[in-house]
């Protein structure tokens, strides 16, 4: 399996989109047999989405992505696993061991990890589609 980790400075990157490194690691048998770090300079989301693709990743831990880059790496069956913080090797560990889920990991402004993906990647918003109610709280 390869997972890719986009980066600053051996941090999650906080924003995909604009993240310029990506750490891609080869894991086999839940241990990570080869790691590389990449420039990321792609300057167009359609351009990072097939970069990822061409790469042959199958999972993408990050921090925050936009909804059309998360849509075309879902669609191109990548599994993304986003609003992570801490280091690269923290949260690839983690990742790798089950415990994603803690606290510690979310990104702020997330910490009750409602955003997470469940199943394939599949953000579940509640019936307003995201956009919020009218005192500015999010449905779910």
């Amino acid at each position: 399996m390869k997972i890719a980790i986009p980066t600053w400075n051996h941090y999650v990157s906080t924003v995909c989109d604009f993240s310029d490194r990506l750490l891609v690691v080869t894991v086999e048998s839940g241990h990570t047999k080869d790691r590389i770090v990449l420039p990321f300079f792609e300057r167009t989301i359609l351009e990072k989405a097939t970069r990822l693709q061409k790469l042959g990743i199958q999972v993408l831990l990050c921090g925050a992505v936009s909804k059309p880059l998360e849509r075309m790496l879902v669609a191109s069956g990548i599994r993304v696993i986003p609003f992570l913080r801490g280091t690269a090797d923290e949260a690839l560990e983690a990742y790798l061991r089950g415990y994603l889920s803690d606290p510690r990991f979310n990104l702020p402004g997330c910490s009750s990890g409602r955003w997470r993906r469940r199943g394939k990647g599949v953000r579940r918003r509640g019936r307003y589609g995201g956009r919020g109610n009218v005192s500015g709280g999010w449905k779910e």
